[in-house]
């Protein structure tokens, strides 16, 4: 089981931003295609953390959040959120 441990923390603290932002902006578009579009810039400015077992999940989990990674996923989805706000691909 190989997974991207910075994509399962982009979806993790992905609601949490949104309705953050959404107190200052409550017009702020969160369709499928927006969320999406939002995450893939996130996880594009930050490096991926592979894990390949779930005590490797746990070890990557407890890490993240010592080295400030949730700082870096708020900051990198603070960008998604400007970005695609400002050109979004929605109908």
């Amino acid at each position: 089981m190989l997974k991207n441990y910075t994509e399962i923390a982009v979806t993790e603290v992905f609601d949490e931003v949104l309705n953050e932002l959404r107190k200052q902006n409550p017009e702020i578009c969160s369709c499928e295609r927006c969320r999406e579009d939002v995450m893939a810039v996130a996880l594009n400015r930050l490096p991926p953390k592979y894990i390949a077992s779930d005590k490797g999940e746990i070890f990557t989990k407890v890490s993240f959040s010592r080295v400030g990674g949730k700082a870096e996923v708020i900051a990198a989805l603070l960008h998604g959120f400007e970005l695609v706000g400002k050109h979004p691909r929605h109908g």
